[in-house]
């Protein structure tokens, strides 16, 4: 099966010594794909999986096998819910999206993880975004542990630190963002939002896929407690 990237800014080989894989053979680039440390994974327009390495299936705690032909539905349970708007987007859009945090928790682990994805499409011989293609790395912070002793004083000031540090804190919005969640709390459309914006429906697809993630909001409904609770719009 051959799939080709597309490229915004109109890249090529010819036009671009400069790539890896210019420098790296097809069998020895695919085979550090497949043992790399980064996640990639290939699903169809069903967001069923077609292809993946072993460290998605690490991640996932799932083996590879068990993968393929399935729905992320299936794979991910309830974590689907965050990720699967923004696979959407990229079929819809045929843009990549970039740089995506993600936290959440996975069926088959413990705790909550957190990972960056960047999400490109993969397109036919006649330009139709037919697969998504995803590169994933997981971030784990390491557990702190000091070697140091500490006096009963600075045990307190370091509790309450990290007390502080659990404290949910309120995320910051860029003006265009708060811009984009007031009017989709005021039930506006895609379209009459790139209207009264000046912008193409396509970057408002964009703006409310990664408005949901970054507020982690589920469903409309949140982004609507969201606009109210912190008074971008009143009622």
């Amino acid at each position: 099966m051959r799939m080709q990237e597309t490229q915004p800014e109109g890249i090529s080989l010819e036009k671009n010594g400069e790539l890896i894989s210019t420098y790296i053979s097809r069998e020895n680039l695919l085979s550090a794909l497949d043992a790399s440390t980064i996640g990639i994974v290939i699903c169809d327009r069903s967001l069923r999986y077609k292809a993946l390495n072993r460290s998605v299936a690490k991640m996932h705690n799932v083996p590879v096998e068990a993968h393929l032909g399935h729905k992320f539905h299936e794979i991910l349970g309830s974590f689907a819910e965050r990720v699967v708007p923004l696979w959407e987007n990229v079929f819809a859009s045929g843009q990549r999206l970039s740089n995506l945090d993600i936290t959440g928790q996975l069926p088959k682990r413990s705790g909550v993880g957190r990972w960056i994805e960047n999400l490109f499409p993969l397109t036919d011989s006649r330009g139709r975004v037919v697969q998504v293609g995803c590169f994933v790395i997981e971030i784990t912070p390491p557990p702190f542990h000091s070697s140091v002793s500490s006096s009963p004083a600075d045990e307190a000031i370091s509790a309450t630190a990290h007390q502080s540090r659990n404290q949910p804190q309120p995320t910051a919005l860029t003006r265009r963002e708060q811009e984009i969640v007031r009017l989709v709390a005021e039930g506006k459309s895609n379209k009459e939002i790139s209207s009264l914006l000046a912008i193409s429906v396509r970057t408002v697809e964009t703006y409310r896929s990664r408005l949901m993630l970054k507020l982690q909001a589920p469903s409309i409904a949140h982004l609507v407690r969201y606009a109210i609770k912190n008074r971008i719009i009143t009622i």
